[in-house]
């Protein structure tokens, strides 16, 4: 550990922790923090403590070699801080692949199967379009209980924007998905819509979050296809 090296360090040297901690510019209790790997010093400090003290860099990282260079300056003329550099840089690639291997066991893409309409409903052609990416402990279900769309319009607007992908749980349960945000299907044409039911109407009212959109009052008598795809379970957005 670095943290063991840099008292091994003061120990050689017969350096209190306030010492070395004033020679550093820093509190007395960052050393010690350091020593007991509680913080990580920064590459600055690494190289602060091999040029005042004639420590070997590729040592203090790896434990590899000897503690102190063989002569003043040493590290610097023999171009030994480009190879700190590089170690670093290596050591930075193994930890950034390795947390991508984790998040590759961890996750799971969706297809963009189509869009969904935050307006009038649009067709939905069902081409894939991209996948988004799903942590696994997102899910709460099977896999295939859900499917990805990418938001057209503005009904929805500002808590859903155009362009967003939502992630769709499906269901078919009208009464326990009153009051949320529902994908809903009408002659094969798809919309995003807060689902009320009016029962004294007999009516399937969808309502837009955009004040400048009117709901859209649906009676199923006049449709031959009315179908409930399922409720909003997680939205996602470009930074870009």
């Amino acid at each position: 550990m670095i943290g063991t090296r840099i008292k091994q360090v003061r120990s050689a040297l017969r350096l209190k922790q306030v010492e070395m901690a004033k020679a550093l510019k820093m509190n007395p209790s960052a050393i010690s923090q350091m020593e007991s790997s509680r913080t990580k010093p920064s590459l600055e400090t690494l190289e602060e403590i091999g040029r005042l003290y004639n420590v070997d860099l590729h040592w203090m990282i790896t434990g590899e070699g000897l503690m102190f260079n063989t002569s003043k300056d040493s590290t610097i003329k023999s171009g030994g801080w480009d190879k700190f550099q590089k170690l670093m840089n290596d050591r930075l690639e193994e930890i950034v692949q390795a947390r991508l291997e984790v998040l590759d066991a961890e996750s799971i893409d969706i297809p963009v199967s189509g869009e969904i309409a935050a307006g009038e409903p649009i067709e939905n052609l069902g081409d894939i379009m991209e996948v988004v990416t799903v942590r696994k402990s997102l899910i709460n279900g099977q896999i295939g209980d859900f499917v990805a769309l990418r938001v057209n319009g503005r009904s929805m607007e500002p808590d859903i924007r155009n362009k967003d992908v939502v992630l769709i749980r499906q269901s078919s349960e009208w009464r326990q998905l009153n009051g949320k945000i529902c994908a809903v299907r009408i002659d094969g044409a798809i919309t995003l819509k807060k689902l009320m039911l009016d029962d004294a109407k007999e009516m399937i009212v969808l309502i837009p979050l955009n004040e400048d959109f009117q709901p859209i009052l649906v009676n199923p008598n006049n449709h031959s296809d009315i179908a409930l795809i399922g409720s909003l379970y997680f939205l996602y957005r470009s930074l870009k």
